[in-house]
């Protein structure tokens, strides 16, 4: 019990000022924090000692033992950067800590890189969509919207019809961290959003609903599982092999700007990575482009 527990009523108190400071001065989402701190107590659960009784051996020798029980690499460099922020919050606070950061080895892994569609695919797919009743016309406004802008799935659930800016041509999504960003819309896609605004949302407003973009049989926002659903519906009927969910769309979408030419940094800004490194995977995504393209275009052919 953490009443009974001095540790653990210590850690619990760290815990909440770091939560806050994650939230506030980070940006971080309740998720992502959540995932910082149940993580942390995970490792004193392991040790059970004191916070400023913790030393650089201590992870180490905690990550070499997450290692062999085979966790996946990417989930223990995620509790090594865990235990690395909140070490670094209580060193920024003006505490006490026994942790050298730079003696605690980062974690290599193999990325995994995302499925994405041939262009000729996913353009083939769009175009078959069928636009015969008010389920068609929004499933594929809501397809043709994630290849389209590259966002989220989670951003594509929570737009609102207040989100939609037709004279500018855009469309404000809220990202991870709340951040927000405008993304383009072109006249396809935006007269699409407009005729499923007309002639499909319509019939799925109830009395309940709110000005949610997209809604489903019930009047309501989208779970994540009914967008899944969706998806892999459309892999039935089209009859495709390729492993295919709502994320392949925002993958290609990367994907195929990068083959177009477009700068690695609005890419990143579009899909509203923080980071550049996370939007370089999408470099190694397609090898054979970039092998064609070299004979193509090197003088020395």
């Amino acid at each position: 019990m953490i009443e009974n527990n001095p540790i653990m009523r210590e850690l619990e108190l760290h815990l909440e000022l770091f939560k806050l400071s994650l939230l506030s001065e980070n940006g971080l989402s309740e998720k992502t924090t959540k995932s910082y701190t149940s993580d942390i107590k995970l490792f004193f659960e392991y040790f059970h000692k004191a916070i400023f009784e913790i030393n650089t051996a201590d992870i180490i020798e905690y990550l070499a033992e997450l290692y062999k029980t085979g966790l996946a690499p990417s989930s223990i460099s995620r509790k090594r950067s865990s235990l690395i922020s909140f070490y670094t919050y209580l060193e920024n606070a003006n505490q006490k800590i026994n942790i050298e950061f730079d003696k605690i080895p980062s974690i290599k892994y193999d990325y995994h890189f995302p499925d994405v569609l041939t262009r000729e695919e996913m353009l083939d797919l769009l175009d078959k969509y069928p636009t015969d009743n008010p389920q068609n016309i929004r499933n594929k406004t809501i397809l043709e919207l994630l290849y389209s802008t590259g966002m989220r799935i989670s951003e594509l659930i929570n737009l609102t019809t207040h989100n939609i800016y037709q004279k500018e041509m855009l469309i404000l999504v809220t990202g991870k961290g709340n951040k927000q960003r405008l993304l383009p819309l072109n006249d396809f896609m935006l007269d699409l959003i407009k005729h499923y605004i007309k002639n499909s949302r319509i019939t799925y407003m109830t009395p309940k609903s709110d000005d949610t973009l997209f809604l489903n049989r019930f009047g309501k926002k989208f779970s994540r599982m009914g967008l899944w659903k969706i998806v892999h519906q459309t892999v039935l009927e089209q009859g495709i092999i390729k492993p295919l969910s709502p994320h392949t769309f925002r993958h290609s979408f990367a994907t195929h700007l990068l083959e177009a030419g477009v700068n690695l940094r609005i890419i990143q800004a579009l899909l509203g990575h923080s980071s550049i490194s996370t939007t370089q995977i999408y470099t190694n995504t397609d090898l054979r482009f970039v092998i064609e393209e070299h004979a193509r275009c090197h003088p020395r052919k």
